[in-house]
């Protein structure tokens, strides 16, 4: 199967964010995230300004959930959005509860295993807990950082441990086919394609790549 093209709209404000996601459904993403820099910088109101714009589309809301997660999923869902993350870095109980809440009110929730110091036992701990997602996740102040590093290791590693469908944060579109190769079922990219001269442009060709798989 195809992986899920889930476009990250790590901006700062709803009208450029608006701007991407029209292109990046031209483009033909599956799904678009209200990234987190967004959620900081115009709050829950930014989920409205999307869904409002495109009522139809799959909306993943990357709050980082860390406490209190009825409050975000409640207001995700009231917002017409269809899946939010909570970060695994928080206690066990969060996470459990973001579950629970996710499945009372029906709304994926996504764990992100960004900066954990076990990827394999936690993904293991969160399928066990009903994760309806799990993220492998390399900062972008990691890959800054290290430019030439990827979780791809721990990717193929958490992909043996667990059924429970993967998410995994790229680059570019090599990154994103050997994601695929090592068992990523959804593929999440925001920069560079988003700053890049013609954003439709960029997001198209990285989406024809993925889908069309390696040559």
């Amino acid at each position: 199967m195809q992986p899920i093209i889930q476009l990250a709209i790590d901006v700062t404000d709803n009208q450029r964010a608006g701007f991407l996601m029209d292109c990046a459904l031209r483009a033909g993403a599956d799904w678009i995230e209200v990234g987190n820099p967004l959620n900081k910088f115009e709050g829950v109101h930014a989920i409205d300004f999307l869904s409002r714009r495109h009522p139809e589309a799959y909306l993943l809301v990357d709050f980082m959930i860390l406490a209190g997660a009825k409050r975000y999923v409640t207001a995700a869902r009231e917002r017409g959005a269809r899946n939010v993350t909570v970060t695994g870095l928080c206690p066990d109980i969060t996470v459990r509860e973001t579950i629970e809440e996710g499945k009372r009110q029906n709304v994926a929730v996504t764990v992100d295993l960004f900066n954990v110091p076990n990827p394999v036992e936690s993904a293991v701990k969160y399928e066990a807990m009903g994760a309806d997602y799990i993220m492998v996740h390399f900062g972008v102040d990691q890959k800054r950082e290290n430019p030439g590093a990827s979780p791809l290791q721990a990717l193929q590693a958490v992909r043996q441990a667990v059924k429970t469908p993967l998410s995994f944060a790229v680059y570019d579109a090599e990154e994103a086919l050997r994601a695929v190769e090592n068992g990523a079922d959804v593929i999440v990219v925001g920069e560079p394609l988003l700053s890049a001269p013609d954003p439709e442009q960029a997001m198209r060709a990285f989406i024809e790549t993925v889908r069309g798989g390696r040559k």
